[in-house]
């Protein structure tokens, strides 16, 4: 489930024409290989940044996926808003490894045609005793319709 506030809320689908839309690849990890043996895993954090300074967009369905391509959860249910600059938050336990090592989200979402597309980023998090981890992957547009 999303972290919602003021800035991303639930819309009525049918009040809103949706003229692009497109598809992101956003490749995270639930955990990784420290050795052959031995493993860290890692919280998930996927962000969806509205850079956009005048026009909302709409995120249409956010999917989570593992390893083998099998789809693990679908994290929104219906259409939500995000206002122009503001970013949603999207998150997977560090104990939830279900991921694994090549997990992924597909993020679908609307918008103008003339508005600039979202940045949208995995940020993983964890810790091995007294070592952290910590990266981020960037999404990779996979398909838009105009």
């Amino acid at each position: 489930m999303p972290i919602m506030d003021s800035y991303f809320y639930k819309v009525d689908p049918d009040k809103i024409k949706l003229e692009h839309t497109c598809s992101v690849y956003v490749p995270a990890y639930s955990h990784v290989y420290l050795s052959e043996s031995q493993t860290a895993s890692l919280g998930i954090t996927l962000s969806i940044r509205n850079i956009d300074s005048k026009r909302k967009i709409y995120i249409t369905q956010v999917e989570y996926y593992d390893t083998h391509g099998m789809l693990t959860d679908t994290l929104t249910t219906g259409l939500f808003a995000l206002e122009p600059m503001a970013t949603a938050s999207y998150v997977i336990a560090q104990d939830d490894m279900r991921g694994g090592v090549g997990a992924n989200f597909i993020v679908r979402w609307a918008g103008d045609k003339q508005m600039h597309p979202p940045i949208i980023e995995a940020i993983m998090v964890g810790n091995v005793g007294t070592k952290g981890y910590s990266f981020s992957s960037r999404g990779e547009n996979i398909s838009c319709n105009e």
